[in-house]
C-alpha cells in the first residue's frame, strides 16, 4: 500500500517518468489520493474491469499495467492508466461512476483498507474529470505512488 498516490495528466511517458522522485504536484494537473490509503495499481486494474462490466478480482488476476518508471527502493513508481479505463471514465455518467465505486469499495474493505463509498465515488469522479480535461490533448493519465 502506498502512502502517497497522485493521478495526473502528462504529455507522454518520458515526462511522466520524470516525476518518480518528487511527484507530479506543481508540474501537472493532479488528483491527490494520498489520504485514502489503498493499492493504486490494484485499484486501477479493478476499475478497468468494473468500468467494462467485467467482474473485478482483488487483487487482480490480470496484471498488465504499463510502468513508465519502475519501483525503486523508496517505493516510488509511475504507471500509465489503461486506455480502456480512461475512455470509460470519460464517457461515464455520475451514476455509472458511483456504481463502479460501490462495486470496488467492498473489494478494498475486504483487503483491510477502509474506504467508504462516498470517498471512492469522489475519487473516481475527480479522476474522470481529469480524464475529460486531458481528452483531445497530447496528455495521458498516469499514477505516481510512493511509500
Amino acid at each position: 500500500m502506498s502512502k502517497y498516490v497522485e493521478f495526473f495528466a502528462a504529455p507522454g511517458d518520458a515526462a511522466a517518468a520524470a516525476v518518480r522522485n518528487s511527484g507530479p504536484a506543481g508540474r501537472y494537473p493532479v488528483v491527490d489520493a494520498s489520504d485514502i490509503y489503498f493499492d493504486a495499481d490494484d485499484a486501477v486494474l479493478a476499475w478497468r474491469e468494473l468500468s467494462a462490466g467485467r467482474p473485478a478480482a482483488y487483487p487482480p488476476e490480470r496484471y498488465d499495467l504499463t510502468m513508465v518508471a519502475d519501483f525503486v527502493n523508496d517505493g516510488s513508481a509511475v504507471f500509465a492508466l489503461p486506455d480502456e479505463l480512461v475512455l470509460d471514465l470519460i464517457k461515464a455518467s455520475p451514476l455509472r461512476l458511483r456504481e463502479i465505486a460501490e462495486s470496488w469499495h467492498p473489494l478494498v474493505v475486504a483487503d483491510g483498507t477502509h474506504i467508504d463509498a462516498e470517498t471512492a465515488t469522489a475519487l473516481l469522479s475527480e479522476i474522470a474529470q481529469l480524464a475529460r480535461s486531458a481528452a483531445g490533448t497530447t496528455n495521458r493519465l498516469y499514477c505516481w505512488v510512493a511509500c
